[in-house]
């Protein structure tokens, strides 16, 4: 079984693009309004105490990724099935992600050409990427990071540049109580993106400086919601709460009413190059932890490997394709029924069921070695 190594920055990196993924596409936190950063916020802690959750999880077993441990946990029996769920849980919502890109390319600027066609190129360059593996996807990660903090703060400085925000806009704060704002934070966007981050215990082991994962996990969760928490905000001082909620690519819609001097406009390739790059991320470290998780399941030959691949590949396109009739339907299970149906269960409520029998496990073997 191929083993990989990467470095404390090279997490954070990727984490960070993972996060900011497919959330900077559709928008978090607007059904709170002109309070979506408070919503964000709440979610941002949140996320960062499941990250603990697993966090622990991974100190029990820092050299198995996470569908390995719960054959130890959970014996191998169940274990195995609650692998695959997750393994199939990966591979799905990959296939959500990619789903998301090629609706975006098609809305904004291919509209054209088939979705099939702009979901296999994305594909393609997914399968290449885990024939690589995660080192390089991780090399890559830092040549994009940079690219797109250039992006972001193009986006920032050419609104701001133009006057296009509002602060009325954002006002008043709390107007209706704290109940949208928690409404809002929980489930849909604690687990989207924050609880997401789930997928990184299938990269944990990789790290060639474990004693750094606590700092790097928490400092990639609080950055990446820290820029989400701007981004959102500025789309709603510019298009409003109504508008912003309403549409279905919002950074879009934002980008496109800048109008310098009648010079400087027409910006749409600074938010898909932003989009693209989150997207790519996204879906490549999704379709790894259910790939990597299916290989260390079956033990797959390498000489097998690329078969496995190519069949894999084939079903997230067509997963992706036919997992939604159009965009309206796609957005409505995405933001209503995976998150409290699909993302709580495995994001939530399995690694805290886990967490307690690990530690009732631990006690009762320290319990065991005393009466010996």
């Amino acid at each position: 079984m191929t083993t990989y190594k990467i470095n404390a920055n090279q997490l954070f990196v990727l984490i960070f693009l993972f996060e900011v993924g497919s959330s900077i596409v559709v928008g978090v936190g607007f059904d709170a309004q002109q309070n979506a950063w408070l919503a964000i916020l709440l979610a941002l802690i949140g996320g960062i105490i499941l990250f603990i959750v697993y966090y622990y999880l991974f100190q029990q077993y820092p050299n198995h990724v996470f569908t390995e441990y719960l054959e130890e946990i959970l014996g191998k029996p169940i274990g195995k099935v609650v692998a695959i769920i997750y393994i199939l849980y990966f591979f799905y919502i990959a296939g959500r992600v990619l789903r998301d890109f090629g609706d975006l390319l098609i809305t904004t600027a291919l509209d054209q050409t088939p979705l099939i066609v702009v979901n296999l190129i994305i594909v393609l360059l997914v399968l290449y990427s885990y024939y690589l593996g995660i080192e390089v996807i991780a090399r890559a990660g830092n040549i994009f990071f940079i690219m797109l903090i250039i992006l972001a703060f193009s986006f920032f400085l050419l609104v701001f540049i133009d006057q296009l925000p509002k602060i009325e806009n954002l006002q008043p704060v709390l107007e209706k109580g704290w109940e949208p704002v928690i409404k809002t934070a929980f489930p849909l966007t604690l687990t989207f993106p924050f609880g997401e981050i789930i997928v990184f215990t299938m990269i944990f082991p990789f790290l060639n400086q474990k004693e750094k994962l606590f700092k790097i996990g928490v400092a990639a969760l609080t950055f990446s919601g820290i820029l989400l928490m701007l981004t959102m905000t500025l789309i709603l001082s510019v298009l409003g709460p109504t508008l912003s909620s309403e549409s279905q690519f919002p950074l879009m819609d934002a980008i496109a009413k800048v109008n310098i001097a009648d010079i400087i406009q027409r910006l749409d390739p600074i938010a898909l190059a932003i989009l693209i790059i989150g997207i790519y991320f996204k879906i490549t470290i999704f379709y790894f932890g259910g790939m990597y998780g299916f290989e260390k399941l079956i033990q797959i030959e390498k000489n097998k490997r690329k078969y496995y691949l190519l069949i894999s590949g084939g079903a997230l396109l067509t997963a992706s394709i036919f997992m939604a009739e159009g965009l309206t339907q796609h957005l409505k299970i995405g933001l209503e029924i995976v998150p409290s149906y699909v993302h709580l269960p495995l994001q939530v409520y399995i690694p805290l069921i886990l967490v307690i029998i690990n530690v009732v496990k631990n006690k009762m073997s320290k319990y065991k070695n005393n009466l010996q």
